[in-house]
């Protein structure tokens, strides 16, 4: 009996996965059109509403998990969707497409501020836990990324930049969003609540679904965008937006829900995660001085990966 309840919420979880991230599709799908309505400019959809916007997922789910008392997988969360973004997305880009050039002024703008915002979150989980204060800190700091993104001194706005048409807004565009909003938080709520049954149902920590599934299905949108990218050979810029994405994943992802009550970081992320995350951070860091991730780098990076996993399992 016990077996089959933990393949029916295994099951759930990855239902719930899928529809906290086709939420978050059809948020951005419908939230670009009612910004082109507006007159947004191409970049500020791009950082505003497809930037943040493959981030809704993992805050979604955070913010659920504070809402339901597990605080433990918002750090574990944030951690594991970096780790996949870098390891395995660049990975895959780098091994497919590479060797892979990295746009000079797009690093201008992200290479300072992802190692600003590692550096500063791995200060803050030191201790394995992340309060108010340090939460506040992190925020402010993604405020100033923002401030600093759309202040006259950012030369990186037109490589950041993403075409799009004027759009009228539509009772398609507005469905879209109401749509896509509600997914958001029915996945988020039963993504939590059938993590919280597996790790107790298998004994083991909530860190570790965390870390493992729920990041790597956050981390899908991110995925489906760089595969897409691949396609048009645009890998440079999708590469270069994994930095910022990293950066919204600890500074916005952690930062917002630390406001609300105190982050604990478990034991699979202090043992574990936290120096993967430290190696995957300056393996990224590195190559985006060198501007470009040779195809061998590529294929060094998954197998890395796949030695994360092996990790993971490790903890069962």
């Amino acid at each position: 009996m016990e077996m089959i309840q933990l393949v029916q919420w295994s099951g759930i979880l990855i239902a719930s996965l899928y529809v906290l991230v086709r939420g978050a599709d059809l948020f951005i799908e419908g939230a670009k059109r009612i910004g082109g309505a507006f007159g947004m400019s191409s970049f500020a959809i791009g950082v505003l509403i497809v930037g943040i916007g493959t981030s809704l997922p993992e805050l979604a789910s955070s913010l659920a998990a504070v809402v339901a008392g597990t605080t433990e997988i918002v750090i574990a969360n944030a951690v594991g969707s970096n780790i996949t973004n870098i390891l395995l997305i660049v990975g895959v880009l780098a091994a497919l497409g590479g060797p892979v050039m990295i746009n000079k002024n797009l690093l201008k703008t992200e290479l300072p501020i992802f190692f600003i915002a590692t550096v500063h979150f791995v200060a803050s989980v030191y201790d394995g836990v992340v309060d108010r204060v340090e939460a506040m800190l992190l925020f402010a700091t993604f405020c100033a990324y923002m401030w600093y993104l759309f202040s006259s001194n950012n030369t990186a706005k037109k490589e950041m930049a993403v075409p799009h048409k004027n759009e009228k807004i539509t009772i398609k565009s507005v469905v879209f969003v109401l749509f896509g909003i509600v997914a958001l938080l029915i996945g988020a709520n039963y993504t939590v609540e059938m993590a919280v049954n597996i790790a107790t149902g298998l004994s083991v920590p909530l860190g570790l679904v965390s870390i493992g599934a729920i990041a790597i299905g956050t981390s899908l949108p991110e995925l489906f965008v760089s595969l897409q990218a691949l396609k048009t050979g645009e890998t440079d810029l999708a590469i270069g937006n994994i930095f910022g994405s990293n950066a919204f994943n600890i500074l916005m992802v952690v930062g917002i829900p630390g406001l609300f009550s105190k982050l604990v970081a478990g034991e699979v992320v202090m043992e574990l995660g936290i120096w993967i995350l430290v190696a995957a951070s300056l393996i990224l860091f590195v190559n985006g001085l060198a501007r470009q991730v040779q195809k061998w780098e590529g294929v060094a990076m998954i197998i890395f990966f796949i030695f994360f996993l092996v990790k993971l399992v490790a903890f069962v």
